[in-house]
């Protein structure tokens, strides 16, 4: 039993042969004691599988011979009574299950105590030399749930009456069922106690979280079998008996999972909302903005990396006959954007979702990367493009592909009917995109998923690049995916907090020059803002002063924002105090240098509003802002309240007739 043997597999097995000598022993002296003989009758010799499976069994579970530090004798044994009572438990619900009423009971429970004092016996033998055992304990730290406890509580009550309810067709118990609900509740406490299973381990390990729970039920479902065959109580239904602590453990396994999924840490990028908090919006630099316009209309039509090999040709032949033999259309958007004159000691071509293959590589030292897998599969997508950028030198390229949103629909269509694409298609948007952007189901999302074919639209995806330092060179939709080629130009951001808040707030010009924050509901996909000044440069503006085909807003900001739904959050700004109804447009600080000195100055004396002047004038392009404020302001130093009055008016006209749509 805790021989000191070198040989690890070779104790494990002296150890179980010993102790099942001892069971035969100790069954044979009480069955002799018993009947008078050792010839053992059929009925005991088709119980005896059950009663060396049990004993098996519990050994395994107590782990009785595991070689651990115990300092007290009374600590070494004490996994072997656990074995003991686990082995009776087990030959209880075996019983009781088969209605084996008719055995003695005298050879069942006798022979398993005798067998625990045979073990005691041959343990205390071994107690006395040192050699055997050592002194030392080992602490653990546990942390205790509350509400694990609460919750445990009340499952068993539920599972219970539920299975009494299922049996008999109604709620209220006889009395007999009311004391063994008692009697219930006194073995789950107990035993929980005993179990420390409330006491839940500060670890990862899912197995070791599960397992005290999972062995709480057994015990649990063992002493309520054991004093059922012992007094031959007969008249329980066993569906409700063993039926009622099956669904427990069932119910516990479920709460004590998404308890361990939720105190998990999420292992992605993704930011965990916080629906009581708006993110601050950082808005680009529009002098920046210009200066882009400017560079895109001057660059050539391929892009050069700034360091490549002057011997051509190189990479160009691997690509086209031997890494994209088989996809032209793919070789010729690369040729088409990129110059190829690129040593091949300073490339890598590879198609792998593992991050390991990119981390390995030297940092600073690569012209080009090329991973053929699509990115949705990674769990932490940005980590996975600051590692790229680390790699590649200042210019070097990065190109990749990913399925983006907008495909996903059309994917379903292109395998399925339409009905059933459609729900599979809303299933895969629950599943997808709703659970994965709220707090609790995002990590059930990620447990489950392992981040794998997650869900990315063209703006987020292109705007994470952005995020992590990169600048778009080209995009391409080739079959069920859109190509990027983007090049390494800075370091990444170190904003923690993205634009992933469901209402954000941007810093603008208050009364008298303060400084207010302006609410609104986030229509654009997140990282949106990354892509200002991309979309600027490929896109220009469009006649009413917003970016041209503008693909960062959703489907729902489009409608929210057709409606000006998106501007409700503003009632907090007029609840504050620092709006009106009416008014002039809140602005930037750099916006208002657009302005000129006189208007700049009458701005200062009014409040912002949140319908403003250019709604009402219908003037949204640059120098239609600054007209329309121009009279609204010229017009309310004369008559306050009717100008008020008539540019309300006006707006809600403009508003209702779809002439004008929110910023």
């Amino acid at each position: 039993m805790v021989l000191n043997i070198h040989n690890k597999s070779r104790s494990v097995a002296v150890n179980y042969i010993l102790d099942l000598s001892l069971l035969i022993l100790a069954f044979c002296l009480v069955y002799s004691a018993k009947r008078g003989h050792i010839y053992i009758e059929d009925t005991f010799i088709t119980l005896l599988p059950i009663y060396l499976t049990s004993w098996f069994l519990a050994s395994v579970i107590s782990r009785k011979f595991k070689e651990v530090d115990r300092e007290h004798f009374v600590l070494h044994i004490k996994p072997f009574v656990v074995s003991a009572l686990i082995m009776m438990g087990v030959m209880s619900i075996f019983l009781y299950g088969f209605k084996w009423y008719d055995l003695s009971r005298f050879i069942i429970w006798g022979s398993i105590g005798v067998f625990l004092v045979l073990e005691i016996l041959f343990l205390s033998g071994f107690y006395f030399f040192p050699i055997f055992f050592k002194r030392q304990l080992h602490e653990k730290k546990y942390n205790i749930s509350y509400l694990l406890f609460i919750l445990d509580g009340l499952a068993i009550g539920a599972s219970y009456l539920g299975l009494y309810y299922y049996k008999r067709g109604h709620l209220v118990l006889t009395d007999d069922y009311t004391i063994f609900l008692m009697g219930i509740y006194l073995a789950w406490i107990y035993v929980s106690i005993s179990t420390h299973k409330f006491m839940v381990p500060g670890t990862k390990n899912y197995l070791r979280v599960i397992w005290p729970f999972a062995k709480s039920s057994l015990i649990i479902l063992s002493i309520l079998s054991f004093f059922i065959i012992t007094f031959r109580i007969e008249e329980f239904s066993r569906l409700i008996v063993i039926g009622s602590i099956l669904a427990f453990a069932l119910s516990e396994f479920i709460l004590v999972s998404i308890y361990h999924i939720y105190r998990k840490p999420v292992d992605s990028d993704e930011v965990e909302q916080d629906f009581f908090s708006a993110a601050v919006l950082s808005e680009p630099d529009e002098d920046a903005i210009e200066i882009k316009i400017e560079e895109h209309y001057k660059k050539g039509p391929k892009y050069q990396i700034p360091v490549s090999s002057k011997r051509s040709g190189i990479l160009e032949d691997k690509l086209k006959n031997v890494y994209l033999k088989n996809n032209p259309g793919i070789y010729n958007f690369i040729d088409e954007s990129l110059r190829l004159n690129i040593d091949i000691r300073h490339a890598e071509i590879i198609s792998s979702g593992n991050p390991y293959n990119i981390e390995v590589l030297p940092d600073n030292d690569f012209h080009l990367l090329f991973n053929l897998h699509e990115i949705n599969d990674f769990r932490r997508v940005n980590r996975y493009f600051i590692e790229v950028n680390k790699k590649l030198v200042n210019g070097g390229v990065f190109i990749s592909r990913f399925i983006p949103l907008e495909k996903r629909r059309q994917h379903y269509l292109n395998r399925y009917p339409r009905n059933l694409a459609n729900v599979l298609y809303l299933l895969d948007f629950i599943w997808r995109r709703i659970f994965p952007k709220i707090p609790f189901f995002q990590k059930i999302y990620f447990a489950v998923s392992k981040g794998r074919n997650r869900v990315l639209s063209k703006a987020e995806a292109l705007g994470r690049l952005y995020f992590c330092g990169f600048e778009i060179v080209n995009i391409k939709e080739i079959d069920e995916y859109l190509y990027f080629i983007a090049k390494k130009t800075k370091e990444p951001s170190k904003d923690e907090n993205p634009s992933y808040s469901p209402v954000f707030k941007m810093s603008r010009m208050g009364k008298n020059g303060k400084e207010i924050f302006i609410y609104k509901f986030r229509t654009m996909y997140p990282y949106s803002e990354y892509l200002q000044s991309y979309l600027v440069e490929i896109n220009g503006y469009a006649e009413n002063g917003k970016i041209d085909n503008d693909f960062r807003v959703t489907a729902w900001g489009k409608f929210m924002r057709k409606y000006w739904l998106d501007e409700l959050p503003q009632v907090i700004n007029l609840l504050k105090g620092e709006m009106n109804l009416v008014g002039i447009r809140p602005i930037s600080r750099r916006f208002l240098k657009e302005f000129p000195e006189d208007i700049r100055e009458l701005r200062k004396q009014y409040k912002p509003g949140c319908i403003p002047a250019y709604v009402s004038l219908l003037k949204q392009s640059k120098d239609g802002f600054i007209e329309a404020e121009t009279n609204y302001l010229r017009e309310k130093q004369k008559h306050p309240i009717l100008t008020d009055i008539k540019y309300i008016g006006l707006a809600t006209y403009n508003i209702l007739t779809n002439k004008i749509r929110s910023a």
